[in-house]
């Protein structure tokens, strides 16, 4: 029962604060606020094809979204159906009970052809699948289009010399290059990314603790962050909107999953015309190419499924290609749905370019580390952002490597 060790009083404030649904009414709970109105849409469809009604709720920042759940697991009070993620937060939530099994509509939805084995393994935990899809996302590096024109950069980079030449020129041309929010979770995006880049098999064992936080690739993986920090191409981290800086044109780039395509289209930018994307280059050539994968699984209550078995078909009816395209029309956010349509030009091209090149797919590490250090951990990548030099990366480092040690000789 290890995800219910943190309640605190926070949650409980959270637990009675939200909820919009009638008693009669199923609830979805979530944390995707800028989805709310695809999520809706979504649910309603499921709604009518099995007779139920499925009212959508949020809770906002995610730790306090995390908190509510804990606080309602432990209350014997899941919601019908609540977003989560996979990986180690999926094993510690399974391990509770509060899951439903899905092995009944998975086996259902992959003989139809919408989904496949290997995505059930994004949210199985011993072979069991606890949840099924709402996101399947690549992290890719969005960029202003107009901004690289003004400053010069005709390709996309394909080697890490080519995108740190192109930081220099955005820079040269008047543009912060990189959006970089760091508040909340954001901390671990760029962490992440130049772990990976400068050693992908490092970056699978810091988060499985057979690498240290301060070992020779991690070392090498702040030594850039500083780096970048130092030539200016990164925006002020305490900028709580996290696009920003972003689509006012001010900064030329962004490293976030493609589900944000959505929002930026509602901001205005135009796939095509001001908005495209590439594959982040690795930092070091023998790396090879990698790319982080983000699933956002939804989770159905087991009381509730075994006290309502036409939840069952509630589910079944979110996993169709209808459900996909519905929700990826509104929010701009693909399911992995394999009879959907692609919801926008960008996935679409995120998942060619994917399908041509062939990069080492990594899970993200949100949903790789283990979920009682992770907030420590954020919190000291935030620590460094907020004050990006050497001497903080080193302390950086050395907290983060005590965090882990301690836990992992403890588990």
């Amino acid at each position: 029962m290890k995800i219910l060790n943190n309640i605190t009083a926070a949650s409980l404030v959270a637990a009675v604060s939200v909820g919009a649904a009638q008693a009669d009414d199923l609830r979805m709970v979530v944390d995707k606020q800028n989805w709310m109105e695809g999520i809706q849409a979504m649910v309603d469809g499921a709604g009518e094809a099995t007779g139920q009604t499925i009212q959508a709720d949020l809770v906002t920042p995610t730790d306090q979204y995390q908190a509510f759940i804990q606080t309602s697991i432990a209350g014997g009070n899941t919601p019908d159906f609540f977003s989560w993620w996979n990986g180690g937060q999926l094993t510690d939530l399974a391990e509770t009970g509060a899951a439903a099994d899905l092995s009944a509509q998975w086996d259902a939805a992959i003989e139809a052809g919408d989904f496949s084995s290997a995505q059930r393994d994004l949210v199985s935990v011993d072979g069991l699948p606890y949840a099924f899809l709402m996101n399947q996302a690549s992290w890719v590096t969005f960029y202003n289009m107009e901004a690289f024109a003004q400053a010069g950069i005709t390709e996309t980079p394909t080697t890490w010399a080519e995108f740190m030449d192109a930081c220099e020129k955005l820079k040269a041309a008047g543009y912060t290059p990189i959006n970089a929010p760091g508040t909340e979770w954001m901390p671990f995006i760029w962490f992440s990314q130049l772990v990976a880049g400068v050693d992908p098999e490092a970056f699978v064992g810091i988060n499985d603790g057979s690498v240290a936080y301060n070992g020779e690739a991690v070392q090498e993986a702040f030594a850039m962050w500083v780096e970048m920090y130092e030539r200016g191409y990164f925006s002020d981290p305490r900028e709580k909107d996290d696009q920003k800086f972003f689509v006012d044109g001010s900064a030329a780039m962004y490293l976030t999953g493609d589900w944000h395509t959505g929002s930026f289209v509602a901001s205005g930018m135009e796939p095509g015309t001001s908005l495209a994307t590439f594959l982040t280059p690795p930092v070091n050539a023998d790396a090879g190419l990698s790319v982080i994968i983000e699933a956002a699984p939804i989770l159905v209550s087991a009381a509730s499924l075994e006290a309502n078995p036409a939840i069952g078909d509630a589910v079944l009816a979110m996993m169709t290609a209808d459900a996909s395209n519905t929700l990826g029309e509104i929010a701009g956010v693909y399911n992995g749905n394999l009879q959907a349509n692609t919801p926008n030009a960008i996935i679409e091209a995120n998942m060619a370019e994917i399908d041509a090149r062939q990069p080492r797919g990594l899970v993200r590490w949100w949903e790789a580390v283990p979920p009682q250090i992770q907030g420590d951990l954020v919190s000291a990548m935030g620590a460094f952002m907020l004050n990006p030099t050497a001497e903080q990366a080193e302390e950086t480092m050395t907290l983060m490597d005590q965090i882990s040690a301690d836990y992992w000789a403890n588990n």
